[in-house]
């Protein structure tokens, strides 16, 4: 094992991770393990296209979509300025709280190291990601509330991020700006109970203090055709575990065709 690979495993086995991924035999230990299922969730080949990935994370999807998919190019954003600060919309009541949790999430400190001799100044792992798999895909920082300084890209993805918004409808309205061809939006937190609500257009409010809304199938897809896609799918609905807690959660997959 060369110097770069015990740098590697080390952030691997003891870092924190949103998404488990995989580096030759070893799997980080993510809240989410996308591993398993990923190639059951529908996504549709995305050869030579650009992809805005807006909420980008660690870069799980990102990586799919260029290795899998054969993407050309990702343009990953995120709100995350990896100085353990709460990273997604939060009331003020609950800002210390949330500030408290997430401040221990960043690993860098206890892992400076690694991630200083892998030429890391934070611990980024988008970038971690780009460099370890030499991906074609950029970083930058951003809100999916104002994407106006972003180039219009064939498609435009959004995972696991809608639910922690206070507007989601003005996100949505920002992904359409910037999609030439479809957009694909992951949303978590949907109803259990899906049969009564499935074609009504519902939102809940979940009282609680960043993970702001559960939707129904129908308030996705009604927001997606308001501001413009011409079409809406729903690619999938899945249940994925969180591990950290040991229970399953609700997702839905939309496409929305410009």
């Amino acid at each position: 094992m060369n110097n770069n690979d015990t740098d590697i495993v080390n952030i691997f086995e003891n870092g924190q991770w949103y998404h488990s991924m995989i580096y030759k035999n070893i799997k980080s230990k993510g809240t989410f393990d996308y591993t398993k299922i990923i190639k059951n969730l529908n996504f549709p080949e995305m050869k030579n296209k650009s992809v805005l990935d807006v909420g980008c994370s660690d870069g799980f999807f990102s990586k799919y979509f260029l290795e899998e998919l054969n993407a050309e190019y990702v343009k990953g954003v995120d709100i995350n300025k990896y100085d353990g600060s709460v990273n997604f919309e939060v009331l003020n009541t609950y800002k210390k709280e949330y500030s408290d949790k997430y401040n221990k999430h960043d690993d860098f400190y206890n892992l400076k190291e690694s991630y200083e001799k892998l030429g890391l100044k934070n611990s980024n792992k988008f970038l971690l990601t780009k460099n370890i798999f030499d991906l074609n895909m950029e970083f930058e920082y951003g809100s999916i509330y104002n994407l106006s300084n972003f180039e219009i890209h064939d498609v435009t993805f959004c995972g696991s991020l809608l639910e922690h918004l206070r507007d989601p409808i003005t996100a949505i309205e920002q992904l359409y700006f910037k999609t030439k061809e479809y957009c694909i939006i992951d949303v978590s937190n949907s109803f259990k109970n899906i049969m009564p609500l499935m074609n009504k257009p519902y939102l809940k409010y979940t009282g609680a203090g960043g993970n702001f809304f559960h939707y129904s199938d129908k308030s996705i897809e009604l927001m997606l055709k308001n501001v413009g896609f011409k079409s809406v799918e729903r690619l999938k609905r899945y249940k994925i575990k969180i591990e950290k807690y040991d229970y399953k959660i609700q997702h839905s997959i939309f496409i929305g065709i410009k």
